[in-house]
């Protein structure tokens, strides 16, 4: 199709790319689970559509701070009274089928259902749940989670917060003696009429600990207790995200029942039980929940921004197939895709981006067994949590810095349309700063998953192999000492997971040695972890890159195989591109086994793997699942027309709707309106000439074509 005055020219062009696929993408689909996804997501939107608060776009771009948050909060009550009043919808959404961010900005009222209900479940007594779960779950009060304080952050023992019993009452009393106790960044705070309040308990003068308050913020009027301060933070990085807050308690009295006690306990004497270490350790995992559902974020959020990105890059043309001839508007171009740099920098974030997906199942998968285990009693279950905290700490860690990177770097793919609000692009990657940063700083993640990796070598230094569990086994296995294979084409899978793996264990074992040289030299446990920071940041790397590429292989051989070949082939082109991506761009960590010629060939290879993944682009990224309503992206349209989509956008902005300029009155005060108005009339009078001229060659163009054909007419007499 050829551009024209209506169309950008490039309907069809994403139809005729789907026709290149190696595999059936439905059926793709079908295995992600995608299909029923969509067809629920989209019986979904139909309801919400029902609404009125649902029926228009908003358009919150355009909106003052305060204005979109009160369409957002507007768009999450009508969301909340919709749940209510559809049984089946409510079913769905509880099991996770549905999540309402697909649908509208959720004005971080979110944090309720999946960070507040997750801690009051995990953390509450039966007597708790008797009083405060049926009404938690219908949403008929809304709950945050404060636990980072202006002045601390992941040292969660440096809370200063207090909450002091008062024998005489019954009540603890909640406290924020510092400006730097005021608790910050709770999501959803504002809007809030309810918190879990994380602080230090305090028993007859002795710290005893932080333990997690159930605390009333507002009345039924709207307006804070007596003794709560709480304000929302303002501008963030992100335009949507303004119901984030902060609070400050002075002197705030609750009853001793208050307290989530199913682990900890205070008795009404004073007297604080404690639970045997081993049961302990559930206390924080509703934290690990959270850390899961962002690692799974990660490979989602990536998804869409390949798509959008994947889907442009086969319709934007740019540059002449020809560049020898003379060539104009109308000669054939390339489309970007073609080129080789972009098909680097797209094919490889989508590769990612389905490695982290079977990462983050099995992470799920992990979670959902140890949490069934505890609910049937099994005490015994807590031995997995150190393993299971230490991997989904280092994942969170590794996997949204990766993925956010590669989200920044397709929206710089698509050019200057990826500037654009309208391509959805800055809008995944500013959103996507969210996850990125809450709930364990990088960094910390990091080293807390490192200092695991420390014991668990440390443990077989000591003759207890037995000991080390789950991920870290491969501490067990002989180093490589030399590739199994002379040339990456003859390198199979396994080969490349034995690489990964070999390259974690030597990371741990050298980050041991370092911390426990750093102790032998008499630094003090605090100062040998600062000492190998650096090493511990780079190992935990290397361990969750190694959890992601041998999840991804199994997933392939266990679950994929079995059903489609040619779906498994195209998954596997993507298993090695992600897995060369990664050995290129941290080559010095393989100098040891790597030859020469297999460092000089890399990038060969990897060129071999993009024209093999080239066909199947497209099919890839439908297969994912995401519909235009979801990537909200004039680029990533499914029916390709983004020209037409980008001009249509555009032409929304509130500057657009009036052939007047907004704030001529301003700028017109220092302009010559002489010079303009003179200016008009030159055009008048010009345009005038311009047409008599015109109608003179016209009526010359006219004989002449006449007389041509007349002589052309074998039947002519002249």
């Amino acid at each position: 199709m050829a551009a024209s005055p209506t169309s950008g020219g490039t309907g069809g062009m994403l139809d005729a790319e789907r026709a290149n696929c190696s595999f059936d993408v439905q059926k793709l689909m079908n295995m992600l689970g995608m299909d029923v996804r969509l067809e629920q997501l989209r019986e979904a939107r139909d309801l919400f559509k029902s609404h009125p608060a649902f029926k228009d776009d908003p358009h919150e771009e355009y909106m003052s701070y305060a204005d979109q948050f009160k369409s957002q909060l507007e768009h999450a009550v009508a969301a909340i009274q919709l749940t209510r009043d559809n049984p089946s919808f409510m079913l769905k959404h509880m099991a996770g089928k549905i999540q309402m961010s697909d649908m509208f900005h959720t004005n971080g009222i979110g944090i309720h259902f999946f960070m507040f209900l997750t801690f009051l479940k995990s953390n509450g007594t039966k007597e708790q749940h008797e009083k405060w779960l049926d009404l938690a779950m219908q949403g008929k009060f809304m709950g945050c989670y404060c636990q980072t304080e202006l002045g601390h952050g992941s040292n969660l023992r440096g809370i200063e917060t207090t909450a002091m019993f008062d024998k005489e009452t019954d009540e603890f009393v909640i406290h924020s003696p510092t400006l730097t106790s005021l608790k910050w960044w709770p999501t959803g705070m504002y809007a809030s009429t309810h918190a879990v309040v994380m602080a230090n308990l305090i028993l007859d003068g002795k710290v005893c600990g932080v333990q997690g308050f159930f605390m009333q913020l507002r009345d039924e009027h709207g307006n804070l207790l007596p003794g709560v301060e709480v304000g929302e933070m303002g501008p963030k990085i992100h335009h949507s995200k303004c119901n984030i807050g902060y609070a400050r308690f002075t002197h705030v009295r609750i009853p001793r029942f208050n307290m989530f006690s199913k682990f900890y306990q205070v008795t009404r004497e004073g007297k604080f039980i404690t639970p045997p270490p081993t049961l302990g350790r559930f206390k924080n995992i509703s934290m690990m929940e959270v850390r899961m559902m962002i690692v799974g974020g990660a490979s989602s959020s990536l998804g869409k921004a390949a798509c959008i990105a994947a889907r442009y890059s086969c319709v934007r043309k740019q540059g002449f197939l020809d560049t020898t001839a003379n060539a104009g508007a109308n000669d054939p171009e390339f489309t970007i895709m073609d080129y080789r740099m972009q098909q680097y920098r797209v094919l490889s974030a989508l590769a990612l981006s389905y490695s982290i997906r079977w990462a983050a199942h099995y992470i799920t998968e992990y979670l959902k067994r140890v949490q069934k285990a505890i609910d049937s009693g099994r005490l015994d279950a807590a031995d997995e949590l150190p393993e299971l905290h230490a991997s989904l700490s280092g994942l969170k860690s590794w996997s949204t810095i990766i993925a956010h990177g590669h989200m920044e770097d397709l929206r710089k793919a698509c050019g200057g349309q990826g500037f654009l609000r309208s391509s959805g692009m800055p809008d995944i990657v500013e959103s996507f700063c969210d996850p990125a940063t809450v709930e364990g700083e990088q960094v910390i993640m990091a080293l807390q998953c490192s200092r695991f990796l420390i014991k668990s070598v440390g443990q077989i230094k000591n003759k207890r192999s037995a000991d080390v569990k789950g991920s870290v086994r491969y501490l067990l296995d002989p180093p490589l000492k030399k590739l199994p294979f002379e040339t990456w084409a003859s390198a199979s899978p396994e080969d490349l997971v034995a690489m990964f793996r070999d390259r974690a264990c030597r990371q741990a074992i050298g980050l041991e040695e370092r911390f426990s040289a750093a102790m032998m030299g008499g630094k003090s446990f605090t100062d040998a972890t600062n000492a190998t920071m650096v090493h511990g940041y780079k190992a935990a790397g290397c361990h969750s890159a190694y959890v992601t590429i041998s999840r991804n292989l199994d997933a392939l051989n266990d679950f994929v195989k079995p059903k489609d070949m040619a779906i498994y082939n195209a998954l596997l082109n993507l298993f090695h591109l992600t897995a060369l991506r990664q050995i290129n761009d941290d080559l010095g960590d393989w100098f040891g086994c790597l030859t020469q010629s297999l460092v000089d060939s890399l990038m060969d290879h990897i060129y071999t793997l993009l024209d093999k993944i080239r066909p199947d682009v497209v099919g890839l990224v439908d297969a994912l699942g995401f519909d235009d309503d979801q990537l909200h992206s004039t680029l990533g349209r499914y029916d390709g027309n983004v020209y037409e989509a980008i001009y249509e956008q555009a032409k929304l902005s509130p500057l657009n709707q009036s052939p007047k300029m907004v704030g001529w009155e301003s700028l017109s005060t220092i302009l010559d309106l002489g010079f303009l108005k003179e200016g008009i009339g030159q055009r008048v009078e010009g345009a005038t000439e311009s047409m008599q001229r015109l109608n003179i060659a016209s009526h010359g163009i006219g004989q002449q074509a006449n007389v041509g054909a007349v002589a052309a007419s074998p039947t002519s007499k002249l």
